[in-house]
């Protein structure tokens, strides 16, 4: 690493760590003033609880916001350096020595892949492990709400139902569940007054739980070409508990509307296929969005940084427009193809994740190379 790469690492660096606070902070007062009712709810709470719980919500969901802010971060960050070169002239002085502006923007884009990396771990290590964190509502902290669980898949083909599920205290009441063959018939019925989750063995805990088991009675000759089942109830028996792939961390999590962004690709692995009979579509588009994340921050850099890395002096506020325009078309496109559903249209669910890399990868290479050095 040479002198001038150290002292295009500092400036990048130190204006990721501006942009990174600013937008982030920005992001949390804003959501803080629209939501502040909601810490406030309880007037029980001190303001030394109220504020404990402001703490809490925001000190786990800092990784949610990174993860949706790391790329605007980066183009700010780039430009920004950029710019400042360009308006002290240290960009002329760098031409003047021989030295390509391809050579300037080298460290910056390899420390962008970098912190593409640090994208990468948090949302593929860190959000996974505070997922249920991340779905919590701003006015129940605490999980002390209940709400009801309605036919959630689980292993063997199960569909689980409870009329209450308290987050809180690991527990469901008013259970059924409901076992079925591979032709979706229900075979198994169990049901339950309460049930309560043992951590250390991976099931719940039943009381007054019952099981009935059912079984097929072929119907008489007379209605040939017609079949009928006849369900024969063999009786109940006692059960106490129900091992299950269902924690009460996912059953919170799963009531967040976004809660499958909060999961790794593995996870989303192990649900496509627990959910591949009633459809996958949504799974694929998750994980291609997830891979071509990193692709588009990158796309966006290289359409961004083109108009400051020039040998003629041109006027900072025009190129930051200009910046800012292109850039911003592609990032609502962006958000645009990953709202999209193009299945009705017979086309792949993965197509409108890799549209962006398809339109306007080509047009930052256009742009990187019409550089003038």
């Amino acid at each position: 690493m040479k002198i001038l790469d150290r002292y295009i690492l500092r400036a990048f660096f130190t204006n990721y760590l501006i942009a990174l606070g600013v937008m982030i902070g920005l992001y949390i007062v804003l959501d803080l003033f629209v939501n502040l009712d909601e810490f406030t709810k309880i007037k029980s709470d001190t303001k030394a609880q109220t504020f404990a719980k402001i703490i809490d919500y925001y000190g786990y969901n800092l990784f949610l916001y990174f993860s949706q802010l790391a790329g605007t971060i980066l183009l700010v960050a780039a430009c920004c350096t950029l710019a400042r070169f360009h308006r002290t002239n240290e960009l002329t002085a760098i031409l003047a020595s021989g030295t390509s502006l391809y050579r300037v923007a080298t460290p910056v884009l390899i420390a962008s892949l970098g912190m593409n990396a640090v994208w990468f771990f948090d949302q593929e290590v860190v959000i996974p492990r505070f997922a249920d964190k991340l779905a919590r509502k701003h006015g129940d902290i605490e999980g002390r709400r209940s709400f009801a669980v309605w036919f959630q898949p689980d292993r063997d083909n199960a569909l689980v139902s409870a009329t209450q599920f308290h987050p809180r205290a690991r527990e469901m009441r008013g259970v059924l569940i409901m076992k079925r063959d591979r032709e979706g018939r229900m075979i198994e019925v169990i049901r339950a007054d309460r049930a309560r989750w043992d951590e250390e063995r991976l099931v719940w805990h039943l009381e007054k739980g019952m099981q009935t088991r059912f079984t097929g009675r072929a119907a008489p000759d007379t209605d040939v070409g017609k079949p009928v089942t006849s369900v024969e109830e063999l009786g109940g028996v006692t059960v106490t508990e129900y091992a299950s792939d269902l924690t009460p961390k996912e059953l919170a999590l799963q009531q967040a509307s976004l809660w499958t962004s909060f999961l790794s690709l593995p996870e989303i692995e192990k649900l496509q296929q627990r959910f591949a009979e009633t459809g996958t579509t949504e799974f694929i588009k998750i994980k291609h969005r997830r891979l071509t994340v990193i692709l588009i921050n990158m796309i966006m850099l290289c359409l961004g940084m083109p108009f400051f890395l020039n040998r003629e002096r041109v006027s900072v506020i025009v190129a930051g427009g200009q910046c800012l325009a292109v850039c911003g078309l592609c990032y609502v496109l962006t958000f645009i193809c990953q709202s999209v559903d193009l299945g009705g249209l017979g086309m792949s669910p993965a197509l409108p994740a890799w549209l962006p890399v398809l339109i306007f990868g080509p047009i930052a290479v256009l742009f990187m190379d019409s550089i003038k050095t």
